[in-house]
């Protein structure tokens, strides 16, 4: 007779346990800076960008990529359902007669399954119902009251997995389709009573915000900067702007230059057309880090656009790019990142950070509570900070964002006190590179 109760007693502690872990979702922290659970978790985005992958790769190859994004610290993976950049015909195999709300079964599955192969492995998918930029006449055809009925109809799909927020658009601003896109943004938002977590992709140099300053259902804004030697815009350049223009909204850095490993040749920039090796990369996720990011996305051109001109996604998985976001996702596994405020007005790090607008510029984040900063410098600097007693009582340690590892800093202290100390960068990271991450800890930075 103790064995039925026994087994009974476990079903309903799993149970329970599970209804538990189901119910917690992703929403704006209460100072709308950051993405938290809704048991006060908070959530740093480390997301692998993979368009393609919900027909582009067989099944076996989408276990494999994912179980890979798993072991290497991503925790996100951004996908469209609808993605017709390498397919042009891919509205005709996910819609009968180019209607947008007769979805083809066979198609939608496939989406259905994808997602669920994720979100089984514990990871957040950032899901696009449909990519804007090579489909303007297909959405204009469908007008506003479908494509709002669209957003109900893939909302409901996914309703019921707490690990799927979505985003609208596509590498372009809004225009020709500005009212489809915002009735299918309100779709989504009917289906989750206005709480589901959902932003707009825009073009370069564009957030979902300043894309769309009236969308009501915009509950994430996406940053976007990768133009041709960020002509326009650096990471941190639009983080700032965009802190300051939206305080209530979570910033996600989703997009940046692509690692497209040995098949281009890099300038001395490291940047050649929409690609970046790995420093570019490293620079542009820390960049962002700490201009007020709460989230950063990687991208390799051969996972996206599946093994495009030889760059296999496996070997794509190995970049020194890809782990080093990992060092990162590291990093903010350790520390009060949730609490870091960037420093835009120099009030600690005061001298020797570069020019704003430039490729050398460095960027500082402070906590709110004065106990912690953090400064990323992407060459060899003198870096200035005001420190209280001239550091007396803080501890600095450099980290290296290329392998993770911390190394002290000998700090001797005159007799008399000076309003600010000059630390050095400590020469060539592990990779070669002289970016550094210098990590301040004490009771009163502020």
């Amino acid at each position: 007779m103790k064995r039925p109760t026994l087994f009974i007693a476990l079903f309903f502690v799993l149970s329970v346990s599970f209804s538990q872990q189901k119910s917690l979702l992703l929403q704006p922290s209460a100072n709308g800076r950051f993405l938290q659970w809704s048991d006060g978790k908070p959530f740093f985005i480390n997301a692998c960008t993979a368009w393609t992958l919900t027909y582009a790769y067989s099944d076996q190859e989408v276990k494999d990529y994912l179980d890979n994004r798993v072991s290497g610290k991503f925790n996100t993976i951004q996908m469209s359902a609808v993605f017709a950049e390498i397919v042009k015909t891919m509205a005709d195999s996910a819609f009968l007669n180019q209607d947008i709300l007769q979805p083809v079964p066979k198609f939608w599955d496939r989406v259905d399954w994808v997602v669920k192969q994720a979100t089984d492995r514990k990871l957040v998918v950032a899901i696009n119902p449909i990519w804007k930029y090579s489909l303007n006449e297909f959405i204009q055809a469908s007008g506003p009251e479908k494509c709002r009925k669209y957003g109900q109809w893939f909302a409901n799909r996914f309703k019921d997995n707490p690990r799927v927020i979505y985003f609208i658009g596509g590498n372009s601003s809004p225009e020709p389709v500005r009212t489809e896109l915002d009735a299918m943004g309100k779709g989504i938002q009917d289906v989750y009573s206005g709480k589901a977590l959902i932003a707009y992709h825009s073009e370069t140099d564009q957030s979902s915000l300043e894309a769309c300053p009236d969308a009501s259902w915009i509950s994430l804004n996406l940053t976007h900067a990768y133009s041709p030697v960020y002509s326009k815009q650096y990471p941190y350049s639009e983080n700032y702007d965009n802190w300051k223009a939206f305080p209530k909204t979570p910033i996600h850095f989703c997009e940046g230059y692509y690692d497209f490993g040995d098949a281009k040749k890099y300038d001395q920039n490291g940047i050649s057309g929409s690609w970046g090796n790995r420093f570019v990369l490293r620079r542009q996720a820390w960049w962002n880090f700490l201009s007020g990011g709460a989230g950063n996305a990687w991208g390799a051109e051969g996972i996206w656009h599946k093994d495009h001109e030889g760059q296999t996604w496996q070997a794509c998985t190995v970049y020194g790019s890809s782990k080093d976001m990992g060092i990162l996702k590291q990093l903010t596994d350790k520390i009060k990142w949730w609490r870091l405020q960037p420093d835009i007005g120099h009030q600690l790090l005061v001298g020797g950070f570069g020019t704003y607008m430039t490729d050398d510029f460095a960027v500082c984040a402070v906590s709110d509570n004065g106990s912690l900063a953090v400064v990323y410098t992407p060459v060899k600097q003198s870096l200035e900070l005001r420190l209280p007693d001239y550091g007396q009582h803080c501890r600095l340690r450099w980290y290296d964002p290329a392998n993770g590892k911390y190394s002290k800093i000998d700090m001797r202290f005159p007799k008399k006190k000076k309003k600010s100390v000059i630390i050095s960068t400590p020469g060539l990271n592990h990779s070669g590179s002289e970016d550094w991450v210098l990590i301040i800890e004490g009771s009163r930075l502020k």
